[in-house]
Parts: structure tokens; C-alpha cells; sequence
């Protein structure tokens, strides 16, 4: 029997398992089953999507000023776009040139605060706080770096003027302070710091009375900022004793100023003559239009010399108001 050699067909397992790894593939990472294939059946690779672009970032100056209030952001909104660039940058200008001053404000606050305690002493002693602070930083200093015969003659020195009796150390010759009249320096010296210090509170008491008193006058006085300067001048001078006579004198003394506010008291006082005779005139009108109706069907129509008469007497009671 001969044997017949049959052809099979050969299949391509390597692309057939291929195509079978990339549909397992595909359900796992969710890919629709009618996606695109390339020529081997594979799925092709998609196109990256175009990410849209970020918007652009709106300038910081856009922004109202962190110190306005609220009441003004729509104003702020609503205004220039130069105005606001210019206004921010006047903003940042000044939030950088009062930084360094709230820092040094810091620093003045706690040292008012460390030698709070002994501000009696140091008026009594007839010394400024940065006076004090200066000897004493400069006896710190001197008995921290120097040689240890210099700390000795100044430490000396120090327990000499504070009235210390060391004992058995060795004196360098200066003159020992009677203890008796150390103590009297010291008595005179509290006392007169006690005085001091009493009367820079009054003056600051008194300056807080005088400083509403202005306040309370400039909020009456219309012209006060415009007169200001010369109100100053003349209660330094003493050309002027009070508030109100400082005033008067800078209003009378500014030309401008003086020619303005008799204007407009004429201008008032035309106003006030105006309306006066139009109410006159406005009430003569209603009496001889109540004369005529007083009495129906007979003639009633006042003589002329009557009417003068009204007319007379009522701008006479006008005249007597102004």
C-alpha cells in the first residue's frame, strides 16, 4: 500500500497566540472590543489625546489690595488695568518700607517694657534709658574681655561708687564713699525720680485732654486743616491764647480764604432775603384773594389804599426778621 502524503495546511501559532494575548489584554485593561487593529490583527496603539491648555494665571494685581475693605472690590474691579498695577505696586512699596518699622517697634516695645520697672531710678539719676543701657553694657563688656588687673581696679571702682565695703580685698588707693552720704545719693535720687516720673504723667495727661480738646474743635471748625499751619504759628508766638482766637485770626489772616466765606455768607443771606419776600408776597396774595370771597354777591374788592397797606405792613414784618 503506498502511502499518500496528505498536505496540511501550516497555521501560524505565533500570531494566532499573539492575537489571543492581546485580546486577554485588552479585557484586562477595559479596551472596547471593536477597537482599532493594525495589518497582524494587533490592537493599535492610541493616540495620545491633546491635554488642553492650562489657563493662563490672572495677574496678582488683578486682586484688590488685602488692606481694602470689602465695601471697595467691586470699585477695584471696575477700575483701570494701569490703575490697579500702579496702586498694587504703591501697595507692596509700602508693606515693604513698614515692615522694618513694626520690627523696630517690636524692639522698642520690649525694651520700654525691661527698664519699665526702674524708670524712677533713671530720671532720679538724671538718665536716659539708652544712656543706662550704654554704661551698663560697657561694664558688662569690660569685666567679661578684659585683662584680670583692669577687671579688678573697675570691679573695684564699681563697689566703690555703689557704696560695697569688699572687706579683705586690696584697695587701689581710690578714696572709700561714706556709706551715710551713699545712702543720702541714693534717698535724693529715688525722690527725685518719683517727682520726675509724677510729672511726665501729668504732662502726658494733660497732652491727652488737649489732644481731644483739638479733635473736638476741628470737627466743628469747617476751615481747620486749610488753617492749620497758621494756627500753630500763632499759639507758639503767643499771638493767640485759645483755640478759637487762633482760628479766627488764620481765617481773618488768609485773603483766599476770607473772600470765600464772605461770598458764600451773602450768597445765604441773599437766599434767606429772597425766600422771605417770596413768602410776602405768597401771603399778601392769599389776603386779598380772602378779602374779595369774604362776603358771596356783594362787592367786597379792597381799595387800593387797603391793599397798599397790606402790602406795606408785610414786607415791613420781612424787614423786621432780617
Amino acid at each position: 500500500m503506498t502511502d499518500q502524503t496528505v498536505d496540511t495546511p501550516e497555521v501560524d501559532t505565533t500570531d494566532r497566540r499573539a492575537i489571543l494575548e492581546q485580546g486577554f489584554d485588552a479585557v484586562e485593561n477595559n479596551e472596547p472590543a471593536d477597537a482599532d487593529r493594525d495589518a497582524q490583527g494587533r490592537f493599535a496603539k492610541a493616540e495620545p489625546e491633546e491635554e488642553a491648555p492650562e489657563p493662563a494665571e490672572e495677574p496678582v494685581w488683578k486682586r484688590p489690595p488685602l488692606s481694602w475693605k470689602k465695601d471697595y472690590h467691586e470699585v477695584w474691579q471696575k477700575a483701570d488695568p494701569r490703575l490697579q498695577e500702579y496702586a498694587y505696586q504703591r501697595e507692596e512699596q509700602m508693606r515693604r518700607g513698614v515692615e522694618p518699622l513694626l520690627q523696630a517697634k517690636q524692639f522698642a516695645d520690649a525694651i520700654n517694657e525691661a527698664i519699665n520697672p526702674y524708670i524712677s531710678t533713671l530720671n532720679g539719676l538724671g538718665l536716659k534709658p539708652e544712656q543706662a543701657i550704654a554704661a551698663l553694657m560697657k561694664a558688662d563688656h569690660t569685666l567679661r574681655t578684659s585683662d584680670p588687673q583692669t577687671r579688678q581696679q573697675y570691679f573695684m571702682q564699681l563697689a566703690n561708687e555703689y557704696g560695697i565695703n569688699l572687706g579683705g580685698m586690696p584697695q587701689t588707693g581710690a578714696p572709700t564713699a561714706d556709706p551715710t552720704i551713699f545712702a543720702l545719693k541714693n534717698e535724693l535720687a529715688n525722690v527725685r525720680g518719683e517727682v520726675m516720673t509724677w510729672k511726665q504723667q501729668q504732662e502726658q495727661a494733660e497732652q491727652a485732654v488737649l489732644l481731644n480738646e483739638i479733635e473736638d474743635f476741628a470737627q466743628k471748625a469747617e476751615h481747620f486743616e486749610e488753617v492749620r499751619p497758621e494756627m500753630i504759628k500763632l499759639l507758639q508766638g503767643g499771638s493767640a491764647e485759645t483755640l478759637e482766637e487762633a482760628y479766627d485770626k488764620a481765617v481773618y489772616g488768609n485773603k483766599d480764604l476770607r473772600e470765600r466765606i464772605l461770598s458764600a455768607q451773602q450768597a445765604k443771606q441773599n437766599a434767606q432775603i429772597s425766600a422771605e419776600k417770596n413768602r410776602v408776597a405768597k401771603a399778601a396774595r392769599a389776603a386779598a384773594v380772602s378779602v374779595r370771597s369774604a362776603t358771596p354777591g356783594a362787592n367786597t374788592a379792597p381799595k387800593a389804599n387797603d391793599r397798599r397797606t397790606l402790602l406795606e405792613q408785610a414786607f415791613e414784618e420781612a424787614n423786621a426778621r432780617l
